[in-house]
């Protein structure tokens, strides 16, 4: 839900306009979670005298506005005290999750003024519909995890997919969604197809396609600066952060990423390189 710089058709108490002045909105949430739970503590302060007056009348109230694009889910909590508490489940929203806190009118206002309104609405009152903002604080963001993510496992977070048409590369890689899609030419597809089904080899496939894909990702990320898209919003990056925060690698701290990023992909998908070498071996010693 974007907020920034909204038109509205009355003076509304905002942090990118003077319509009300001397004046300010500001709200806070911290956040808790359980097994299936999300709870959140609210705390809102507005300095206007003429808004709180509309609160304590309960003819305006505080209220947060969920919305997450992935599960589509949108709610808003509303209350009438500046300190409160909501919670909603945690099926119901998953990566990233857009807030919006807003003062709205809980009722239909017919002659709606503040003192602290800019001079140049001196004299004008306006008509406010239940509903409608009357302030509005710095839109947020929220990441979800799933605490049991099946996407944790590094190589769960690729997915093989044929690439089909006319002089498709024979390998390529598309990791702008939540999963890092692999593209096999046709026939280097029907060959990964078979090859999987032999759990023995399976360690050669991590070698032959998830290694090379992962150094590039990797590789994305130690230069993430220099990224348009916004990295936080793909799930993979998210799992592989996680992971490699449990082999001692801050991607904000530069200097903990010392090892090539070969040697930390190896590490990352369980040293594949051994186990591949060990099944030719053992292949060319039944041949």
């Amino acid at each position: 839900m974007q907020i920034n710089y909204r038109q509205y058709p009355h003076p509304v108490l905002s942090y990118f306009a003077d319509d009300v002045i001397d004046s300010d909105f500001q709200a806070s949430l911290k956040s808790s979670k359980t097994q299936n739970t999300y709870i959140f503590e609210a705390q809102c302060i507005t300095s206007s005298d003429g808004i709180n007056q509309l609160i304590e009348e309960k003819k305006a109230c505080f209220a947060f506005h969920f919305e997450c694009s992935t599960t589509r889910y949108r709610k808003i909590f509303k209350s009438f005290d500046p300190i409160f508490t909501f919670q909603l489940p945690a099926d119901s929203i998953e990566g990233k999750v857009q807030i919006c806190s807003f003062i709205l009118a809980a009722e239909n206002i017919e002659h709606y003024s503040l003192p602290e309104f800019h001079p140049d609405y001196e004299g004008h009152t306006f008509f406010v519909k239940k509903g409608d903002v009357l302030a509005i604080d710095a839109e947020r963001t929220f990441f979800a995890e799933k605490e049991y993510d099946p996407l944790r496992r590094i190589p769960s977070i690729f997915s093989v997919q044929p690439n089909r048409g006319e002089n498709m590369p024979s390998f390529d890689m598309d990791s702008s969604g939540h999963k890092i899609i692999i593209k096999l030419s046709e026939d280097n597809f029907e060959h990964y197809k078979t090859i999987s089904l032999n759990q023995n080899l399976q360690p050669l496939l991590s070698s032959l396609i998830i290694m090379p894909a992962l150094v590039s990702i990797l590789e994305t990320i130690k230069n993430a600066g220099d990224q348009e898209f916004d990295l936080e919003e793909c799930r993979w990056y998210r799992v592989i952060r996680s992971r490699l925060k449990e082999l001692g690698i801050d991607i904000d701290n530069k200097s903990t990423f010392s090892d090539s990023t070969l040697a930390v992909a190896q590490k990352l998908i369980g040293e594949p390189l051994n186990t591949s070498l060990l099944a030719l071996v053992n292949f060319e010693d039944e041949d």
